[in-house]
C-alpha cells in the first residue's frame, strides 16, 4: 500500500494537468558577446527542472521535457555548465585526442554563475517569455 501511495505522488504533475508550463528562450552574453555551448538551468523552487543548450549565438530555448518545451510557472535559481559539442567528426576527434581549448570567460562564468548554490542568477517566470537573456558579466 505504501508503495502504491508513492507511485501516485511521484506520478502527480507528470501529466498535461500537471503545473503550468510557459515558453522560455533568449541569449546569453558575456560582455555583449554570445556565449556557446553553455548547458543553461533553470531550478525552480519546488517542481521539475528545465534545461537548454546555447548555440553559436548564444540563444536558448529551455525544455521541460523530452517532448515538451518551457519551464513550470515560479520561481527559479538559474546556473550555467560548459557543455562543448562537436560540430563535425573532426572537431571530435579532436576534443577526444585533448587538442581541444576551453574559451578563456568559461572559467570566470562557472565560477560565479556555474552552482545552484552559489549564483546569483534568479527569475520568477509568471509567462511566455522569448527575451530573457542572461548577461554572464
Amino acid at each position: 500500500m505504501v508503495l502504491l501511495s508513492m507511485t501516485a505522488v511521484a506520478m502527480l504533475g507528470c501529466g498535461r494537468d500537471g503545473p503550468k508550463i510557459v515558453r522560455i528562450s533568449g541569449r546569453v552574453t558575456r560582455g555583449g558577446r554570445p556565449v556557446a555551448n553553455l548547458k543553461v538551468n533553470f531550478i525552480p523552487a519546488s517542481g521539475r527542472p528545465s534545461w537548454g543548450f546555447t548555440d553559436p549565438d548564444g540563444r536558448y530555448t529551455l525544455h521541460y521535457t523530452r517532448d515538451r518545451d518551457g519551464a513550470c510557472v515560479g520561481k527559479h535559481k538559474v546556473f550555467v555548465k560548459y557543455s562543448p559539442r562537436p560540430s563535425d567528426p573532426g572537431e571530435e576527434m579532436k576534443m577526444l585526442a585533448g587538442g581541444f581549448k576551453m574559451p578563456p570567460d568559461i572559467n570566470a562564468i562557472e565560477k560565479r554563475y556555474g552552482s545552484q548554490e552559489t549564483t546569483p542568477l534568479e527569475f520568477d517566470i509568471q509567462e511566455d517569455r522569448d527575451d530573457l537573456d542572461l548577461a554572464l558579466d
